[in-house]
């Protein structure tokens, strides 16, 4: 589970580059008040919480798929993550029930892979208070990537900017980010499954507590029954 909070704070570099970077964001703490349970639970099952500390929780994210090898699929809604999409790389929405997958990229977008970010750089993003180019909808953005629509000395500025902003291979002009990435993952950590039946009977989880067997399998047997069948 990757955070967006930060155990060792400083300046998103994102912020210092365009002030008004995810400036709409709430400040209400409210939909964060469980986070301490939530990561408990998640130790509980031996699965580690890691931080950013200068960038972002899908900056840890691109770091893990560019380089781990072997298949990997990232849960989220957040549709930024396509530009990670690849033969190796998975992306599934939980909410809309949608499978990204390399193959099937340019049929589910509308663009190719690598068009994908070239359109974002364009459009802007409202979620994240950055703005596109004025003038650049659909249509402008379709032209550009057929090669028919060229910018503007101003627009390339904003492009420019933007894709700096949305990149994810940021992380990875950052050494110590780096690092500090890689020294949480490599900690150790072992789960309690006690302590997790302990948690989810204190809170009434009925769904995890009916189903206790299936958890138990997937998170704490899993492993073991590979290496008595391998």
């Amino acid at each position: 589970m990757v955070w967006d909070e930060k155990l060792e704070y400083q300046v998103n570099s994102r912020k210092i580059e365009f002030e008004g970077y995810k400036g709409n964001r709430t400040s209400d703490p409210s939909p964060f008040a469980n986070n301490d349970i939530i990561k408990s639970m998640l130790s509980y099952l031996g699965l580690p919480s890691i931080f950013p500390r200068e960038l972002e929780a899908d900056d840890i994210v691109a770091y893990i798929c560019k380089t781990y090898p072997g298949n990997k699929v990232i849960i989220s809604v957040d549709q930024d993550f396509l530009q990670l999409v690849d033969t190796e790389t998975v992306l599934f929405d939980p909410i809309r029930k949608k499978e990204y997958t390399h193959s099937a990229f340019e049929e589910m977008t509308g663009y190719t892979r690598e068009q994908w970010l070239e359109a974002k750089c364009l459009q802007g993003d409202k979620s994240d208070n950055v703005p596109g180019i004025p003038g650049f909808g659909k249509v402008r953005t379709r032209k550009f990537l057929d090669g028919s629509q060229v910018l503007t000395e101003d627009q390339q500025v904003i492009f420019d900017t933007n894709r700096s902003l949305f990149s994810l291979d940021k992380v990875f002009e950052l050494v110590d980010e780096v690092e500090y990435y890689q020294q949480q993952l490599d900690a150790p950590i072992t789960g309690d499954w006690d302590m997790f039946i302990s948690e989810c009977e204190q809170r009434n989880f009925d769904r995890i507590l009916n189903n206790r067997e299936s958890w138990h399998t997937l998170f704490f047997l899993r492993d073991k029954l590979e290496t008595f069948f391998s």
